[in-house]
C-alpha cells in the first residue's frame, strides 16, 4: 500500500506540474554578479575541474558542526516546479551536500542533503527547514525527515526534485522511483531562490543546475 501511494503521489504531481506553464531557469553557467555565494574568513568558493568536469566548488575553510551554507541566483523566485543538478562530494565519506529551495536568505531556507558515508542507510538523505543562525540538523534526525538511498563516495550523481505545494519528491541518478517523498514542507516558506547547500564539510562540487518554476 505504501509503495503505491509514493507511486500515486509521483504520478499525480508530476501530471499536475506538466499542466502548469513552467518558466526554466538554466544556470549552467555561472555568473558570480548575479549570484549569492559565501565568500569570508571562514567559507570560499572556486570555478575549477571536478572529476572531469567544469564545477562551482563551495569551500568551508574551519568545520563546524553547526555550519550550513548555501549559494543560489539572486533573482530567482521559485515556489513550485523542477529542479535539477549534478552533485559531488570531494569529502568522501565525510561530506554533506545538497540543495537548498525557497531561499529566503542565508538562515532561511529548505534543503535536502546527502550523506555519501551513510550510503544504504536511512541516513543517506534528510530533509529539514533552515530558520536558525545555526544549523541544527540535531532536531531532524527522527525516520521521517530520513531516507535510505545509494550514494557515490565521490563521483557525481544526479538530482531531480519535484516541488509541490507542501509536497517534495526527489529521484537520483534519473531513476523512476523516488528515493523520497516527503508531504510536510515548511509552510513559513512558501517562495525563493534554488541553489547549491554544502554542510559541515570541506567542500562540495555543483553543476548543471536547471529550475522549472511553475506559475
Amino acid at each position: 500500500m505504501k509503495k503505491y501511494i509514493t507511486t500515486l503521489f509521483v504520478l499525480s504531481t508530476t501530471y499536475l506540474l506538466a499542466q502548469q506553464k513552467q518558466v526554466v531557469h538554466n544556470y549552467s553557467t555561472i555568473k558570480p554578479s548575479e549570484w549569492v555565494i559565501p565568500k569570508n574568513d571562514t567559507l570560499d568558493y572556486a570555478f575549477n575541474t571536478y572529476s572531469g568536469a567544469d564545477a562551482l566548488l563551495l569551500k568551508r575553510k574551519i568545520q563546524n558542526y553547526k555550519g550550513a551554507s548555501v549559494a543560489y541566483p539572486k533573482s530567482l523566485k521559485f515556489k513550485d516546479g523542477t529542479i535539477e543538478m549534478d552533485i559531488a562530494s570531494p569529502a568522501g565519506k565525510n561530506g554533506f551536500v545538497g540543495f537548498a529551495f525557497r531561499i529566503k536568505d542565508a538562515h532561511h531556507y529548505e534543503t535536502l542533503y546527502f550523506r555519501p558515508g551513510s550510503s544504504g542507510t536511512i541516513n543517506a538523505v534528510q530533509y529539514m527547514p533552515e530558520k536558525k543562525s545555526e544549523f541544527n540538523w540535531w532536531e531532524y534526525e527522527a525516520d521521517k525527515y530520513q531516507s535510505k538511498a545509494t550514494l557515490p563516495l565521490t563521483a557525481w550523481f544526479h538530482v531531480k526534485a519535484v516541488v509541490k505545494g507542501p509536497e517534495i519528491a526527489v529521484f537520483l541518478n534519473n531513476q523512476p522511483k523516488p528515493v523520497m517523498v516527503y508531504k510536510n514542507l515548511d509552510p513559513s516558506l512558501k517562495t525563493g531562490s534554488v541553489g547549491f547547500w554544502l554542510g559541515n564539510c570541506n567542500s562540495g562540487a555543483y553543476k548543471n543546475l536547471v529550475v522549472g518554476a511553475s506559475d
